[in-house]
């Protein structure tokens, strides 16, 4: 699995990412760029990575009950982050640029396991995604069939123009949500989106099929 967990400086500064092989940077943007690991549903087999249940309620500053816009945040999330992985599903089998293929392999695993941890923290509090919470937030059927029925020699150029964006719309959502937000979980989640999602458009937008 490419969801290494390794930390990453310098998130904030593109050069330092631009000066760095997409291969590596793939692997590295899977462990949240910089944050700390996102909190996994399922126990991870080789290293002891904490569960939902066993995080803390909260750090110090924070407060230990989700509020409304704690809830709000994490099922618009749930809702992008599926759209992500049917994003990511409609075209890795059909990428040419290997490293597009590690990076697009690496946004999987990554957010795969935040909407685990997503659906967990909703769950234990009685609450599922709803379709209307995202509403207006993703990516559009028109988008999405741009990607169905790319010809091959430009579903590398789609891919990067449809995933920018959507990675985009969610380090706004995320970013937005530290100015707002009252858990210290919900809010060390939105640091992470905001940076892995901000670095993943700055890579593909270095990628010659962006030009």
């Amino acid at each position: 699995m490419l969801g290494a967990r390794v930390a990453v400086s310098g998130v904030g500064g593109r050069a330092p990412l631009r000066g760095l092989p997409l291969h590596l940077l793939a692997v590295l943007l899977a462990a949240g760029c910089g944050g700390s690991p996102a909190p996994s549903a399922q126990p991870a087999p080789a290293e002891a990575t904490p569960s939902v249940a066993a995080t803390p309620a909260a750090t110090p500053g924070g407060t230990s009950e989700m509020t409304g816009i704690d809830l709000l945040f994490l099922s618009m999330m749930t809702g992008h982050t599926e759209q992500t992985l049917q994003i990511v599903r409609l075209t890795r089998d059909r990428l040419a640029d290997s490293e597009l293929r590690t990076l697009v392999a690496a946004v999987e695993a990554t957010e795969t396991d935040e909407l685990a941890t997503a659906r967990s923290w909703l769950a234990q509090v009685g609450r599922s995604a709803r379709a209307d919470d995202h509403a207006g937030h993703g990516t559009g059927p028109a988008q999405l069939a741009r990607l169905r029925d790319a010809p091959d020699a430009e579903v590398d150029k789609v891919l990067i123009e449809v995933l920018s964006a959507h990675q985009q719309a969610a380090a706004d959502l995320a970013r937005a949500h530290q100015a707002a937000g009252t858990d210290a979980r919900v809010l060390d989640l939105a640091r992470r989106v905001e940076q892995s999602r901000t670095a993943q458009v700055a890579l593909m937008a270095g990628r010659p099929a962006a030009s």
